[in-house]
């Protein structure tokens, strides 16, 4: 049986890879219908959720800075159930330094809007703002490895608001979820649980014939749907294509970089004038939205210099 995370070639797939951008916001980030939305975030926040989301709406996915010099973000997808809890779900493929950090940025910015002005007067003055603000919840899905710390190997992680002093308290401000794809191994028999079968999708989808016949879940069968390519629009199509070839082109640019490390030898760092060919390779990766850091790190170039080349 083929195993899960197979990375053999793909010559004709039927089904669009559900971790490119526009892909899955196709499944997941449809406003006339979040029934697949609400499938994915019941799956894998049931664990720190008080009760199962019923539905959502999808909220505007621009956050603007608070000043003009400010930095805003935009996600890939922002929702808000009944009770005014608010959710930000990403499908991250490129590995990004200082990852949590930034998650908890882009939680920052979701939260500083939603304190509103308040109404009541408490001992003759007027509250300024009611902080009595909704649970913010992120969840991540990751196609790199993140480390989260010795023993953190599952391959869901949870993070919370806890006291130090007593672990056990937590407080339900925020919680961010992150899911390692890349260390998700089941074959598609080991699938039982609802994640192991949406996992088992994300990873696996494009290079599948069919909607496995154990994945019996109506949310299932419409996300084969949905990624099926030929139920694609013209448009639909071009953005397919154009994503797949920017991603062929990173991944073929980060493998000739480290075969160009390894063959020359290199430790820590080379000198500039004798990296000419690293030097192209790192200003396409970085031209391709790569990280600096992870350009760094394959090309065997000072980040220093790797950041000179921007």
């Amino acid at each position: 049986m083929r195993k899960a995370g197979s990375a053999s070639p793909i010559k004709h797939p039927k089904f669009a890879p559900l971790t490119l951008d526009s892909t899955f916001k196709k499944a997941f980030a449809n406003e006339q219908c979040t029934e697949l939305l609400v499938f994915l975030l019941n799956a894998f926040l049931g664990k720190v959720l008080k009760k199962p989301i019923v539905d959502v709406s999808i909220v505007q996915p621009v956050q603007q800075a608070k000043t003009r010099h400010g930095r805003g973000a935009v996600f890939d997808i922002h929702c808000e159930d009944a009770t005014g809890s608010r959710f930000i779900v990403e499908m991250q493929v490129e590995e990004q330094a200082c990852f949590i950090k930034r998650t908890f940025f882009y939680l920052c910015l979701a939260v500083i809007n939603l304190a509103k002005k308040g109404k009541k007067e408490s001992k003759g003055k007027k509250i300024p703002y009611d902080f009595n603000i909704p649970v913010v919840y992120t969840l991540s899905f990751l196609n790199f490895d993140l480390d989260f710390g010795k023993g953190c190997d599952e391959v869901i992680q949870y993070l919370s608001l806890s006291n130090d002093l007593h672990p056990k308290v937590r407080y339900d401000v925020m919680h961010m979820v992150y899911v390692r794809l890349t260390r998700f191994n089941k074959t598609e028999a080991e699938c039982e649980t609802i994640q192991d079968k949406i996992l088992f999708s994300l990873k696996n989808m494009h290079e599948l014939k069919s909607c496995p016949k154990n994945f019996r879940e109506r949310e299932l069968r419409d996300m084969f749907e949905i990624a099926r390519i030929t139920n694609f629009t013209k448009e639909e199509i071009m953005d397919y294509e154009r994503e797949m070839m920017a991603y062929s082109d990173r991944y073929h640019a980060m493998e000739f970089a480290k075969e160009k490390a390894e063959a020359s030898g290199m430790a820590s760092g080379i000198a500039i004038g004798e990296s000419r060919g690293l030097e192209k390779v790192a200003r396409n990766m970085l031209s391709d939205g790569v990280d600096p850091a992870v350009v760094a790190r394959y090309t065997k170039l000072p980040l220093k210099a790797v950041k000179a080349l921007r």
